[in-house]
């Protein structure tokens, strides 16, 4: 799914993946447990930091989780239990309210991390930031090659993500669904080059505003290229959202129980975490 739909699709499920990847309770509370590290982790990979500065990083991720823990996964429960209670009347408005809200909720934890990054990037040298923007190329790589390899067409890729989210979500799509998704599908615009390209462009764009870091004017041109990366394509969004409403509403009574019981783990899987730190 990751870079068939896109962006888009990631905003809806983000407060289902992001805190549930985990298919019991038990497993979530223990992944979520670690989140702090995780997210660290994936960070500290950008260049080769000073032990002062991975300190920094490591304090800053496990304020993060706290603070996740108090103000956010009531949220996220919520916005869940309205995933859940969809059925056979879902519309794309239902999918869209959802989708907004999901947004808002990661645009809270970018806004968190945002001042931290900023302070955090003014310490960089410049040696860390080339390793960085090898880094970030490196990356760019590997997603020009996962997409030349790819032996699927892209309507074929997208028709396998759908079924790849639905799947985790307990359902596996009849014949009819399946060709719901062709159907509707069919209007979106194969962009995966041009989003790689524009990726490259503005990963540039970031380490030329690094080099620039201690301007004056460094952290205003640093917020806005980072909120900049939010920029979406709104007919894919109409369309990704339909196609999600009208599965949702087509759901059979197996499939539908399937479903509720899995967000259901997922509800217990955040409770059993905010029990624990209260």
């Amino acid at each position: 799914m990751k870079n068939m739909i896109g962006q888009t699709y990631k905003k809806i499920i983000v407060i289902l993946v992001f805190l549930t990847l985990p298919a019991c309770s038990v497993v979530g509370g223990l992944w979520y447990e670690r989140i702090d590290q995780i997210i660290a982790n994936q960070f500290l990979e950008y260049a080769s930091f000073t032990s002062e500065q991975e300190k920094y990083v490591r304090q800053a991720t496990l304020k993060f989780k706290y603070w996740n823990i108090k103000n956010e996964l009531p949220k996220y429960k919520e916005l869940i239990s309205q995933f859940r209670f969809l059925d056979d009347t879902t519309t794309f408005d239902d999918i869209d309210g959802i989708y907004q809200q999901g947004m808002l909720l990661g645009n809270n934890t970018r806004d968190y991390f945002l001042p931290q990054i900023v302070e955090f990037c003014k310490t960089i040298t410049n040696k860390q930031v080339d390793e960085m923007a090898t880094y970030f190329d490196e990356l760019m790589k590997e997603r020009k090659l996962e997409l030349e390899n790819d032996e699927d067409d892209f309507q074929s890729s997208l028709t396998k993500s759908f079924k790849r989210f639905f799947r985790f979500m307990g359902i596996k799509l009849n014949n009819d669904q399946i060709n719901t998704i062709r159907i509707l599908s069919s209007g979106i615009e194969d962009t995966r080059e041009q989003s790689i390209s524009e990726r490259i462009q503005w990963n540039q764009e970031f380490i030329a505003i690094l080099n620039l870091r201690q301007k004056e004017n460094f952290e205003e041109s640093f917020i806005n290229h980072i909120n900049s990366l939010d920029s979406e394509n709104p007919n894919t969004r109409v369309l990704i959202n339909q196609i999600t409403a009208e599965i949702i509403a087509s759901l059979d009574e197996k499939q539908r129980r399937k479903f509720v019981k899995r967000l259901g783990r997922f509800e217990a899987s955040i409770n059993q975490i905010i029990e624990e730190q209260n």
